[in-house]
């Protein structure tokens, strides 16, 4: 007898070898928290000082972006709806141009701090959160100065506005896919769908997020419900988001510039991916099956390598940032936070150094390289910060200027009446089902 539930909750004589896997998970996971940070911190550290490291990594960000404010926005020319409609919402106290340049700066400012509830969800480690995201704050290269190019100078505006909501949708995709919840599962397609109203190609960027966190949740256990409940949500997006994305609307979105730079760019890739995606599959599959403990590690290197792929795919030189280079340097941030953790940890628990290191001598090392490492990173905001704010116009390589871009209204335009209404029916008829499911599940 198939259960109701199937896609919230696994039928319950299915469940054995499963809530096993599914225990001894959580089981690691208490352990390391208790056996970890709680040792490593006194408990005022871990209940206030999160409170005092979000602010001052808001404040953090804030200095570095605050000569931005001020100035009205020349570049951008959006094809999703999500900031143009919230500036017109401020526009009867900043014109809106004003507007779209504090909103773009607002999503620039708050995207670290989303970040690291991403991070700290998934590594359970409050440490690893904050050192990935003031790592993608520096003031250098494809970290922060990237997004501020690519957002203010660029026309990648949504885009860019987009990178704040993907982290907070994959942590709420991670809850759907452990737990199984309802609300939780909504939520994730309503958050996915608000990306897709704020950038295309921010979306595709949050796919392959999803896609990876699900590939290793996957590897953990309960392989197929956690396929179905990524498709669930796939599907609920589509339907959510038709009233906007109708299907001629997403004809044209394909056919546009945005559209052909994404088809251009999974071309290249056609190739390489033959081979490419069964070695990574079989290698993520050897290393990582059934080793929660290694969940955050498998993350971040396949997202750093994937997105490393599409930058390549993209056509665009080294000497370039392409569209897909910031999400390289988000992953490359959380990446190098685990293993910068990863030597603490080791420097503090260790069995070999114990031979030649009293715990003394090791937490004093141990420390000391965290303190460095925090050090060097906000010696790099203050001396690399000014190079920041003295950055000019720029037309980047692989960006779309804003001749290439179809404006917002004239590709709407583009789309009947009919066709509009046949989007807007989509959208309804996907909450109906949705309330129907609630009531049935009841």
């Amino acid at each position: 007898m198939t259960n109701k539930r199937f896609f919230i909750k696994r039928p319950t004589k299915e469940e054995t070898l499963a809530n096993k896997q599914e225990e001894k998970v959580q089981r690691w996971r208490l352990n390391h928290l208790r056996n970890g940070l709680a040792k490593l911190t006194p408990q005022w550290w871990v209940e206030g000082g999160e409170i005092f490291g979000l602010t001052l990594l808001f404040l953090t960000n804030l200095f570095l972006l605050y000569p931005f404010f001020g100035h009205e926005d020349k570049t951008n020319v959006f094809s999703a709806p999500v900031v143009p409609v919230l500036a017109n919402i401020t526009d009867t106290f900043v014109p809106y141009s004003y507007g779209v340049r504090i909103w773009l700066l607002s999503f620039l400012i708050f995207f670290p701090i989303s970040f690291y509830f991403f991070v700290r969800e998934i590594s359970g480690r409050k440490l690893i959160g904050f050192l990935s995201s003031f790592i993608a704050s520096l003031p250098i290269g494809i970290f922060l100065p990237l997004r501020v190019s690519l957002g203010l100078y660029a026309s990648d505006g949504a885009h860019m506005a987009s990178l704040t909501f993907i982290p907070l949708v994959c942590l709420l995709l991670l809850k759907f896919l452990r737990k199984g919840s309802f609300w939780m599962g909504i939520f994730s397609a309503l958050g996915t769908t608000l990306v897709a109203l704020t950038s295309p190609i921010g979306l595709l960027v949050l796919t392959i997020f999803m896609m990876v966190i699900t590939f290793s949740e996957m590897l953990l256990g309960r392989g197929r419900l956690k396929a179905l409940r990524f498709l669930l949500v796939l599907v609920l997006t589509a339907g959510f988001s038709a009233f906007w994305y109708n299907p001629k609307f997403v004809i044209l979105t394909i056919q546009s510039p945005q559209g052909q730079f994404i088809r251009k760019t999974l071309g290249n890739l056609l190739p390489i991916s033959f081979f490419l995606l069964p070695i990574l599959g079989v290698f993520g599959f050897l290393l990582f099956e059934n080793r929660s403990n290694l969940q955050p590690m498998f993350i971040a290197l396949f997202l750093t390598v994937v997105f490393c792929l599409f930058f390549l795919g993209a056509g665009v030189t080294h000497l370039f940032p392409s569209r897909f280079l910031p999400a390289f340097g988000i992953s490359l941030a959380f990446l190098l936070g685990i293993l910068f953790v990863w030597i603490f940890d080791f420097l503090l628990f260790s069995e070999k150094l114990q031979k030649f290191l009293d715990i003394f001598k090791r937490k004093m090392i141990a420390f000391g390289l965290i303190g460095l490492v925090f050090a060097i990173i906000f010696l790099i905001v203050i001396l690399w910060g000014k190079n920041l704010w003295e950055f000019e116009q720029l037309q980047v390589l692989g960006a779309i200027s804003p001749e290439q871009i179809v404006g917002l209204w004239e590709i709407k335009e583009q789309t009947s009446q009919v066709e509009g209404l046949v989007g807007y029916g989509i959208s309804a008829i996907t909450v109906l089902m949705v309330i129907f499911l609630r009531l049935w599940l009841r």
